[in-house]
């Protein structure tokens, strides 16, 4: 009798398992592989030192860090079409909204259902950033929504391998030879002349690993991150901010930039701030896709029409504060955040305006610029256009990122 009930116990809960865990097919280059994923449950949330739970026009809820708020604003309230969050503890709402916009860093909820659509794990038990290239073809291997495929990576059994070690990849340093300067940036005699790590480039390496994991965590936990609303500005001050309308949001190295964002989050306890990983700027792409915002044409073909590009024509707010057009054929970086134009699930100038700086690795010596940049026509640098980029370099700008301890 004993026997016979603990098998039923046993059934039970298996059963329970398969209910709350999905299983589908991953197709890894021409192979399915049975996988399972199990989704993000918004219901569980629940307040902690760290966070407490805010609710959207809908009644979904949202994780906000303390010493944030979740905006009240009208067209700011709903995660489907960009759930905004203000750093201070005044709320936000129709009345103080147009200030708070200039005057308080602000950042968007990505939400993040399946967090292993962002990382695998190798055979050594590391975990890699998950990068992916964007196309409107179908077929094996290419997400049916999202239209997505792997950039330099496969996975197998659960088991994720980075086909080429020198191409795209995070997290990772950039460093031709261990014991040479010779076009090498992640080395000593660099991080110190730049001022981002008081280190060897050996425990940058592991710093940068932990930031990751880190990040991750969050993810898995919360459901998702937070993305900068504006490009990172007054990047030649002491202290950066992610707000509208700032105009001094390029011309800074990587190496600077990477500080800058780490330094976004203040003395706020609840949270990490910093660079954008790739794998972060990809999924962003990927849920403007879901949330239907966005087509895969916008994304990967031509952003002219949510674009500060050459070929684009739309009024935007200049530095004097007058609305001014920006005509067809010429090239024109405007403050972020200063045309309706440029904005998708309340994010700004995701496509073009300035290149952003991201952590993504390639080769020994590149750092990864994404979303494209106003010199060109939006059909020559969309949203998911990438540059290899040398880290000492300059001129292009960044986008930030929040996540939740």
């Amino acid at each position: 009798m004993q026997k016979k009930r603990s098998i039923k116990i046993i059934a039970v809960v298996m059963i329970l398992v398969l209910i709350c865990v999905s299983i589908t097919y991953v197709k890894t280059g021409n192979k399915e592989v049975l996988a399972t994923t199990q989704e993000f449950n918004t219901e569980n949330l629940q307040d902690n030192e760290h966070m407490h739970v805010e609710v959207d026009s809908d009644g979904d809820k949202v994780p906000v860090p303390n010493g944030y708020v979740g905006s009240k604003a009208t067209g700011e309230n709903e995660i489907d079409t960009g759930y905004v969050i203000y750093e201070g503890t005044e709320e936000v709402n129709d009345s103080n909204v147009e200030e708070a916009q200039k005057t308080r860093n602000q950042y968007v909820w990505i939400p993040v259902p399946d967090a292993s659509t962002m990382y695998g794990i190798d055979e050594n038990g590391k975990k890699w950033g998950k990068l992916y290239t964007f196309t409107t073809e179908t077929g094996v291997g290419i997400d049916p929504v999202t239209g997505t495929k792997p950039l330099n990576w496969s996975e197998s059994d659960g088991i994720m391998k980075i086909l080429n070690k020198n191409d795209w990849r995070e997290p990772d340093i950039v460093i031709e030879q261990e014991n040479s300067e010779n076009d090498s940036y992640d080395m000593d005699s660099i991080l110190k002349k730049e001022n981002i790590f008081n280190g060897t480039t050996h425990e940058l390496f592991n710093k940068l690993e932990q930031e990751f994991n880190n990040m991750l965590e969050s993810i898995e936990e919360y459901g998702g991150f937070y993305i900068g609303r504006y490009e990172t500005g007054d990047l030649n001050k002491d202290k950066s901010v992610v707000q509208k309308l700032n105009n001094n949001i390029y011309g800074t190295t990587w190496y600077t930039m990477y500080k800058k964002c780490k330094e976004l989050k203040n003395t706020n306890k609840n949270i990490e701030t910093g660079m954008i990983w790739g794998s972060q700027f990809d999924r962003t792409l990927m849920w403007l896709i879901e949330s239907e915002n966005k087509t895969r044409e916008e994304i990967c073909k031509d952003s002219t029409n949510w674009g500060n590009y050459k070929n684009a024509t739309f009024e935007f707010i200049n530095n004097k504060g007058n609305i001014e057009t920006k005509q067809k054929g010429s090239v024109r970086q405007i403050p972020t955040g200063s045309a309706e134009y440029t904005k998708t699930n309340n994010i700004y100038d995701l496509a073009g305006n300035a290149w952003d700086w991201t952590m993504e690795a390639y080769r020994h010596s590149f750092r990864e610029l994404k979303g494209g940049h106003c010199y060109v026509d939006g059909s020559d640098s969309y949203s998911s256009k990438y540059l290899n980029y040398l880290p000492i370099n300059g001129g292009v700008g960044c986008r930030a990122m929040l996540y939740i301890k």
